[in-house]
């Protein structure tokens, strides 16, 4: 009888613990979801002046072109801007399984998207 009622007590203890251990964890993935959302649109927006070149298609075509639209968004977005993207697109070029650290292939992928797009498909 004694075995029984330890391993009750026992089983509803650890229920407890693994009960407040989830309810922690979605409180932290809530909280920490939105302010990581709205540091990078404040980054993005303060950015440079014009804004205008972030809405543009990028043309990726070619290894000449992909250095061509960078340096444009360098010059009329700022570093601030030209730094977000280049930091998305390493981040793409590592943890993206599609792409495979293949530079050729990040290139075709993100070929026509807007740098805003690129910068929020490695949000999600």
């Amino acid at each position: 009888m004694r075995k029984t009622h330890f391993v009750s007590i026992t089983i509803g203890i650890l229920v407890l613990f693994l009960m407040t251990a989830c309810s922690e964890d979605s409180k932290n993935t809530n909280t920490a979801t939105q302010p990581e959302a709205s540091s990078t649109e404040v980054a993005v927006n303060t950015g440079g002046q014009d804004d205008s070149i972030l809405d543009q298609p990028v043309n990726f075509s070619t290894p000449e072109e992909v250095e061509k639209t960078l340096k444009n968004i360098r010059e009329q977005a700022g570093d601030g801007a030209y730094n977000n993207l280049n930091g998305a697109m390493q981040y793409m070029l590592a943890y993206d399984l599609g792409v495979g650290h293949n530079k050729a292939k990040l290139h075709k992928k993100l070929d026509g998207k807007t740098p805003r797009e690129i910068l929020s498909s490695i949000k999600r």
